[in-house]
């Protein structure tokens, strides 16, 4: 295996590759961890906690689904299936929006209406084990500028 030196004199190309197979295998290795803490919540997938946010954060006007997927950088597709899932699971409610028949507007359920205040606390937690222990602040904060960087 190449050191970090050895990595750093490498050609742009070469080494943007090698991020794009960390970030990879970085998902690959942490999603399962949130997966399995989110989901003793009633929290079936880690972006259900993320488009719940957002709804929330929406009020009492509901959030558009079109708007949840570009904030949230979903195929439309995908926000599709999770809405729906979400739907059945009795966390959210779709409704028809009044100035625009095509779209939907999403909101949540009393079920779901203090679901941030109930798993934020299991969702630090795991963030706190897994991220924040391995990066120091500095790091950390890096981190978050380079990754913002490549999807805004």
């Amino acid at each position: 295996m190449k050191t970090y030196d050895e990595i750093e004199t490498e050609t742009e190309d070469k080494l943007a590759s090698r991020v794009w197979f960390h970030l990879m295998r970085a998902h690959r290795y942490l999603y399962p961890r949130f997966e399995r803490s989110l989901r003793t919540h009633g929290i079936d997938n880690p972006v259900w906690y993320e488009i719940l946010l957002e709804v929330e954060r929406a009020g009492e006007q509901g959030a558009k689904a079109s708007d949840l997927q570009d904030h949230l950088h979903m195929a439309q597709f995908s926000m599709s299936r999770h809405i729906a899932r979400m739907e059945k699971k009795g966390l959210i409610e779709r409704r028809p929006d009044k100035e625009d028949g095509r779209a939907q507007l999403i909101f949540l359920t009393p079920q779901a209406a203090h679901a941030h205040e109930e798993i934020w606390p299991h969702y630090f937690k795991i963030i706190q084990q897994e991220v924040g222990e391995r990066l120091t602040k500095k790091e950390a904060f890096e981190l978050f500028k380079l990754l913002t960087k490549l999807y805004e």
